[in-house]
């Protein structure tokens, strides 16, 4: 199983919307860490809880992670 982790800013509702959307579109397994909490990285609900002001960690385990982890560079830090 491939693992891939990268650290993202999620500072904005529109940002999140677009991440879970395209988060969805991947069968791998995609969880969103803030310090000790972890949420799916599917729900919207789930990293609305963590905050919008500070970067987070995605990992994604799954045959399709180092796709899904292309596909991360609108979200990366600046």
């Amino acid at each position: 199983m491939k693992i891939v982790k990268r650290d993202i800013l999620l500072d904005k509702l529109t940002r999140i919307k677009d991440f879970v959307n395209l988060a969805s579109k991947y069968n791998c397994d995609v969880q969103i860490q803030c310090g000790y909490n972890a949420v799916d990285g599917k729900s919207i609900l789930g990293i609305l809880c963590l905050g919008l002001y500070k970067p987070v960690t995605v990992i994604a385990q799954g045959d399709d992670a180092p796709e899904f982890a292309k596909d991360l560079e609108n979200f990366a830090l600046h």
